[in-house]
């Protein structure tokens, strides 16, 4: 049988290549087979199978100690040479298939891209230089509508999730507070009643946004209706809203990240509603039980990893 017909038609396993080159450097049928570990007789039959493969002699067996036949020495030559291209394969096939690089598409909603993202994309484009980072900003419905869609690669919510299809996973805790300038009659005051928020000008996020979801599920369970709170303003940036409180437009339900600047600074305040801390989840979204590109796999255990600093 012609070699190279062979060769090309059944690939020649590199199993045998390796058992050969282990015989022709230990020079010893006993210690290739104890290398390889495999029998004596299954080393024998490896080598006779390469021999009449190729139609030619590759091993001398007269003597106690085999040598190589000048067939054997060329073949051994070459069988080192295919070995070598073949562990630099595997090193290259892994480096293309492990490489964190290329375009990473994240959705966020506000709160996460402001306060959450900066700090997170910071040190991870800091260890993964070669990964580029496009970030969307939109309403949680809308991000889990774009990772349904494939547009992008993940999300990072919070509140309510629609979506049977996505993996979710928590990666922070949110509380939420009702913040009012300083010089807002409620707060000075030691305790505030819901109703009282009634006769408020509210500056509202925008619908359709997860804490727009939560105010108003709020209300709802104090059986209060949301649709008779004085909304003043709709804003969907949560930077812009605690301006507005500021500025002493209204008050407003915001999450605790976005106002620690304000409270740090006193010119707003917590209205002490007597209630327990108002908590919501952020949560990391992926199409994929499992991603199988390396940027989206690192980035998730990475984020999973990642310990937020607590707001005030």
């Amino acid at each position: 049988m012609n070699f190279f017909h062979t060769y090309y038609n059944t690939p020649m396993e590199d199993h045998r290549l390796k058992a050969f080159c282990l015989l022709a450097e230990l020079k010893s049928f006993s210690k290739a087979a104890e290398a390889k570990f495999i029998t004596q007789s299954a080393m024998s039959h490896l080598i006779k199978n390469l021999e009449e493969e190729l139609g030619v002699k590759l091993v001398n067996r007269e003597s106690k100690n085999i040598s190589l036949t000048p067939a054997g020495r060329v073949f051994y030559q070459y069988a080192k040479r295919i070995l070598g291209l073949y562990k630099e394969m595997e090193n290259e096939v892994y480096n293309i298939a492990t490489k964190v690089k290329g375009t990473l598409y994240i959705g966020a909603t506000p709160t996460v891209a402001v306060y959450l993202l900066p700090q997170v994309l910071y040190e991870f484009l800091r260890r993964y230089p070669e990964v580029h980072v496009e970030l969307s900003v939109d309403s949680t419905d809308k991000v889990i509508e774009r990772l349904e869609t494939g547009s992008i690669d993940l999300g990072v919510v919070e509140g309510k999730l629609k979506s049977r299809f996505l993996t979710t996973e928590e990666i922070a805790e949110d509380e939420i507070v009702v913040i009012a300038s300083d010089d807002n009659p409620l707060a000075r005051k030691e305790k505030v009643v819901p109703k009282e928020l009634l006769s408020q000008p509210f500056i509202m996020p925008a619908k359709g946004s997860g804490l727009r979801e939560f105010v108003e599920d709020f209300f709802r369970q104090l059986k209060l209706n949301p649709e008779k709170l004085r909304v003043c303003m709709t804003i969907d940036t949560p930077e812009l809203i605690v301006q507005m409180v500021q500025a002493g437009r209204g008050i407003a339900f915001v999450s605790k990240w976005a106002a620690f600047r304000a409270l740090r600074e006193g010119s707003v305040r917590i209205l002490p509603l007597n209630r327990k801390g108002l908590m919501r989840k952020f949560y990391l979204l992926t199409a994929e039980q499992e991603p199988s590109s390396p940027g989206v796999k690192r980035f998730r255990e990475f984020l999973m990893e990642y310990r937020f600093f607590e707001p005030l």
